[in-house]
């Protein structure tokens, strides 16, 4: 076995060992449909937006990448300071997990940097970083304290001292900007070990850095979607929130993998749900009101409304025939947008010896009540109110 160490707290009385390191995979694929493409028809194609950059130097980088052994990244750190920011540590510390292990001395396998050494591997980011002395320092067998061991199974080990470091009061030491990507791997420690206070300010300077509402829907903006929710970025989130509602087109077309943004998008799918089948019922419900003469001035103007919707319904795939829940690859925006686009037809009463009386009954004003109403709904949504 290759066991990398480093040293977040030389005079620590914890180290936390992560296993099976950049197992999980937190990676997210979207499938949107390219511009043009016809709504409901296949042709929907992975999104290609580079969220990657700037690249980050690994820890990892020190294995070679023929070395078929499996690897550990062990962090000496401070059990006080874990029990402070992660209610998850505290729990774990305090109580009989079995994945807490005491030892009297740090029982550390040998590292790549020889026998017994504690040597750390700090260089994580590139020179687009802005780089500072790293806090770090050699320990040996002797060490008086006890040494207690926790595991942590699969995640970035460059992610996981980020957060590690920060929990450590290293302000100076985290990057000022980092990858979207990288910073989802950091935000997925952060929402599972619950250190969102610990992280708060680092939080705060990756937001005023890095973070810009997205332009479109796909996978940069679920990504900004969990970040949101991990940190805590309240407005953030909700607008984004809203944003997905409206624009996704079912969960089918999103893999997330072991990013744990399932649930969220689970609510928020069905929310789009929701509002779509508002808008099919009321116009199902506008068909039958116009038919019966109880929507509409009178019966010439119910008849040329009726005519109207039926004539719109048809020439367009997404209402009819009328599609079922969960309406894959259709979005509440593109529904109202194709509504709010019904032709009006000029038409009017000729009385004798009056000229001609527009007529200012339309499909589109009968159903924008219903719109407006969803609209706000979808701006006003709280996830926490959700069922």
């Amino acid at each position: 076995m290759v066991v990398l160490t480093h040293d977040v707290d030389p005079r620590g009385d914890l180290v936390v060992v992560l296993k099976e390191p950049n197992s999980k995979n937190l990676t997210l694929d979207v499938s949107i449909r390219p511009s043009g493409t016809v709504l409901g028809k296949e042709g929907y194609q992975n999104d290609k937006d580079v969220l990657n950059l700037p690249k980050a130097k690994s820890i990892l980088s020190a294995v070679e990448a023929s070395d078929k052994e499996p690897v550990e990244v062990h962090f000496k750190v401070s059990s006080q300071h874990m029990k402070l920011a992660s209610p998850f540590f505290e729990r774990m510390l305090n109580g009989q997990w079995s994945e807490s292990i005491f030892s009297k001395a740090p029982s550390t396998p040998p590292s790549r940097a020889g026998p017994g050494s504690l040597e750390p591997y700090t260089e994580i980011f590139d020179d687009a970083y802005e780089r500072f002395p790293p806090r770090s320092a050699t320990c040996t067998s002797s060490s008086p304290l006890p040494t207690r061991e926790v595991n942590a199974h699969g995640w970035s080990p460059d992610a996981l001292l980020l957060v590690l470091k920060v929990i450590h009061g290293m302000n100076d030491e985290f990057p000022l900007v980092i990858s979207v990507e990288f910073l989802a791997e950091v935000a997925a420690i952060v929402d599972y070990y619950q250190c969102q206070r610990a992280l708060q300010l680092a939080g705060e300077v990756w937001h005023q850095t890095m973070y810009r509402f997205p332009l479109a829907y796909g996978k940069r903006c679920i990504l900004w979607l969990f970040i949101a929710w991990a940190f805590g970025w309240k407005d953030d989130f909700s607008k984004l929130a809203s944003f997905v509602i409206e624009h996704g087109e079912g969960l089918e077309l999103i893999k997330s993998n072991e990013l744990s943004v399932t649930v969220i998008l689970g609510t928020l799918d069905n929310k789009r749900q929701e509002c779509i089948t508002k808008i099919l019922t009321r116009l199902d419900e506008l068909e039958d009101e116009l038919g019966d003469d109880r929507a509409g001035c009178d019966h010439r103007c119910s008849s040329m409304l009726l005519g109207s919707l039926l004539r719109e319904r048809k020439n367009l795939p997404l209402l009819d025939p009328v599609l079922q829940s969960p309406y894959k690859g259709y979005s509440v925006y593109e529904y109202a947008k194709k509504i709010s686009a019904f032709r009006v037809m000029d038409w009017g009463y000729i009385g004798w010896g009056q000229p001609t009386t527009a007529h200012g009954c339309t499909i589109i004003a009968l159903m924008q009540p219903l719109l407006k109403a969803i609209d706000d709904d979808i701006k006003n949504f709280d996830i926490s109110k959700s069922g």
